[in-house]
């Protein structure tokens, strides 16, 4: 089994088609584990969040293509707060977030064969520093530094992976993670920011780093279908050029585009991130698993 290391993220923008495939780590995860265990960098209180209500969950795979099912382009907004879900009002502990992710038992249907994995704690980079040009825009760049929104308490992540025979037309997995706050208000407050700051910055914008080769440029930011099924969703698709002025293949996209969503139950959020430097066009969720997660996460897993 492979786990994807979340702090790839950051920097897979900032490469060149040429070699992106060797930028991009995949880490065999010694550590790994699908039993709910609990994620010792949730200690550190970053958090992501994401997920998705719908059977047909925008940006996944199987179920269309991205357009059709709200990937890159979409019209539609982020939901606002009148889902169903049931989450907790208090802060959730590491241990009570750990309970709540998917485990192996949950991949059923679709998603059969799929399998998930913890990071260690050394797989886990949040010691990015990057700052957005415009203030309006930070809160996008919050959630690569922390790979999580800002503000969480604490944080539960996990990578889903395909079958073997999958991985390498799937990209990198998705990465789905489960991060707790104070309260519902202030969970409320941090998918708030982010859906403002998607409305403000689809034309793009420039990020700087702690040094110039983790500067990165996005091109655009493009609104995707919000999740149903939960208090309060966000989508949004990060866009990057890989090219940086270098010839690209006849057939070959530069851009790629990462994908976020965001579902709200209660002060818990839930995050998915995926992307596909290997074959951008492709990037996708597999099919069911928000909607898989988003139920877990309300206590709707029997519906």
């Amino acid at each position: 089994m492979v786990y994807v290391k979340l702090s790839t993220v950051r920097r897979a923008l900032g490469v060149s088609m040429a070699t992106t495939a060797l930028a991009v780590s995949v880490v065999a995860c010694g550590s790994g584990s699908d039993d709910g265990g609990s994620d010792d960098a949730g200690k550190n209180g970053k958090g992501s969040d994401g997920g998705k209500g719908a059977s047909s969950a925008p940006g996944e795979s199987g179920g269309g293509s991205d357009s059709d099912s709200g990937g890159s382009g979409s019209d539609d907004s982020g939901s606002d707060g009148s889902g169903s879900g049931s989450g907790s009002e208090r802060k959730l502990s590491a241990a009570e977030l750990a309970k709540l992710l998917l485990a192996k038992a949950d991949l059923t249907g679709p998603l059969k064969g799929y399998v998930v994995e913890k990071p260690g704690p050394d797989e886990v980079d949040t010691s990015g520093g990057m700052k957005a040009t415009g203030s309006e825009c930070q809160p996008l760049i919050d959630t690569l530094n922390e790979v999580a929104p800002a503000g969480a308490a604490e944080t539960e992540r996990r990578a889903v992976m395909g079958p073997k025979a999958k991985r390498l037309e799937e990209g990198l997995g998705s990465q789905v993670a489960l991060s707790s706050y104070e309260s519902a208000a202030d969970a409320k407050k941090t998918l708030d920011a982010l859906q403002t700051a998607v409305d403000n910055c689809g034309d793009g914008f420039k990020a700087t780093g702690t040094s110039d080769e983790d500067n990165q440029e996005f091109t655009r930011v493009d609104t995707a279908k919000a999740p149903e099924g939960a208090d309060q969703g966000v989508a949004y698709d990060l866009v990057g050029d890989l090219a940086e002025g270098e010839e690209v293949a006849e057939g070959m996209s530069s851009e790629m585009p990462m994908k976020f969503v965001y579902a709200r139950s209660g002060s818990t959020v839930a995050m998915f991130l995926t992307y596909n430097p290997f074959d951008p066009k492709k990037t996708a969720f597999p099919k069911g698993l928000i909607d898989a997660q988003i139920k877990k996460l309300t206590g709707d897993a029997g519906a």
